[in-house]
């Protein structure tokens, strides 16, 4: 179900998450959530064209650390976002940007534990990353053995 404007399913949506990721805080927040919402596997609403560049450049406007309100914690959307994409779309090129993502976002994790004094969500926000990395390479895995069993 494409559109006649060959901007891909849903791109009036698509238009509203990229205004909202131009915004700031709460509203940047929504588009993350928004983008990943669109990539749940019981989702048959087509995916978000261009998702990738926005969440691309909204992670890359934080230098891969979007905070979460007055915790000074990692936004989990950033995280959810990021790996709803890389998991649910279904192609090799997904996952590996949504690893490299990942990987990206725990740098600017690790960089914020050694520059501040007091990090009290580290540990949380670590476990959060490692758990959605696992996800990230079990969904590869599971890609892999399925194709195998195709050929």
């Amino acid at each position: 179900m494409g559109s006649e404007n060959g901007r891909g399913d849903f791109a009036e949506l698509f238009e509203l998450i990229r205004d909202y990721a131009r915004r700031s805080g709460d509203h940047q927040a929504m588009a993350l959530k928004l983008i990943g919402g669109a990539y749940l596997p019981t989702q048959e609403a087509g995916r978000l064209q261009d998702a990738r560049q926005v969440v691309d450049r909204l992670l890359a406007e934080h230098d891969y650390f979007v905070p979460h309100g007055n915790s000074g914690g990692l936004h989990p959307q950033s995280v959810y976002a990021v790996l709803n994409v890389a998991k649910y779309s279904g192609t090799e090129a997904d996952r590996r940007w949504g690893a490299n993502c990942l990987f990206k976002i725990m740098e600017a994790l690790s960089k914020r534990a050694q520059n501040s004094g007091s990090y009290p969500k580290h540990a949380a926000d670590a476990a959060l990353l490692s758990t959605a990395l696992a996800q990230l390479s079990n969904a590869a895995q599971l890609s892999q053995a399925q194709a195998g069993s195709l050929n």
